[in-house]
C-alpha cells in the first residue's frame, strides 16, 4: 500500500516548525516521524533522540489507519 511522505524543503523547517520539532539552534529539525489520518488527525508521532525511526514501528501505525 503506498503512503505519502512529506518532506520539509521550502520555506525552511515550515512545516517541522508548526510540529514544534524545529532546533533554531542548528537550523535542522529534530529527528521525527508522524502518522497523520485522512482528516488530518496525528495518529502518532514520535521525536527520536538518537538512532533512526524503527520501520517496523512507523509501518504497523499505518496499519492501524489503513
Amino acid at each position: 500500500m503506498a503512503h505519502p511522505i512529506l518532506a520539509d524543503f521550502h520555506p525552511k523547517g515550515g512545516v517541522a516548525k508548526s510540529f514544534d520539532v524545529y532546533n533554531e539552534e542548528t537550523g535542522l529539525p529534530r529527528r521525527s516521524v508522524f502518522v497523520i489520518d485522512k482528516e488530518g488527525v496525528v495518529r502518532f508521532s514520535n521525536v527520536y533522540t538518537s538512532g533512526l525511526p524503527d520501520v517496523n514501528d512507523v509501518i504497523a501505525e499505518l496499519d492501524k489507519i489503513a
